[in-house]
């Protein structure tokens, strides 16, 4: 491998991490320029500001355990996951944060960024940055994940609910396309 590719890779893995915070940045934005009666009520459709909070926490959550997998040779079970239960899956996590305060949820959030970036800390670059790489499929989930919900908060904030979508359905779809 040539220096010049070794460059190129890191200045690549460098160009995506610099999206995912972006993109983080301003779903947090957007989340701290919500009125606080929309932390608890619903803000959009039935999801308030905080059950949209811990359902970015909650999928951040198993995208970090498919990286694991991922790094230790096995398929991630995300992978499988059987599609038709999304609708179902994303209510019940958001049920699971329901009673927590909104400020315990958002830390979940950064909480998981950070275990986020641990875990991107151990893989290499090449893994990380290849057209393909299961690694920056699951990265690039993220990111478009953030910001389908930092769009979609935005647009509810200027009365423009109906956000145009940014990226694929779900984290499952894009991960596995």
């Amino acid at each position: 491998m040539s220096d010049d590719d070794i460059r190129t890779r890191a200045d690549e893995r460098r160009r995506l991490l610099a999206e995912l915070e972006l993109e983080r940045n301003q779903l947090i934005r957007n989340v701290e320029t919500c009125r606080i009666r929309d932390i608890e009520r619903p803000f959009i459709g039935e999801w308030s500001v905080k059950d949209i909070v811990g359902h970015v926490a909650s999928w951040e959550a198993e995208v970090v355990t498919a990286l694991r997998e991922l790094r230790a040779g096995r398929r991630p079970e995300l992978y499988d996951f059987n599609r038709s239960r999304l609708d179902a899956w994303n209510q019940e996590h958001v049920e699971r944060k329901r009673s927590l305060d909104f400020f315990s949820v958002l830390q979940q959030l950064k909480d998981g960024r950070h275990r986020l970036l641990e875990e991107l800390a151990h893989i290499p670059d090449e893994d990380l940055v290849d057209e393909g790489s299961g690694y920056r499929k699951l990265v690039q989930a993220v990111i478009d994940h953030d910001r389908e919900h930092w769009h979609a908060i935005a647009a509810r904030l200027a009365g423009m609910e109906g956000a145009r979508r940014t990226g694929a359905q779900s984290i499952i779809e894009e991960a596995t396309s």
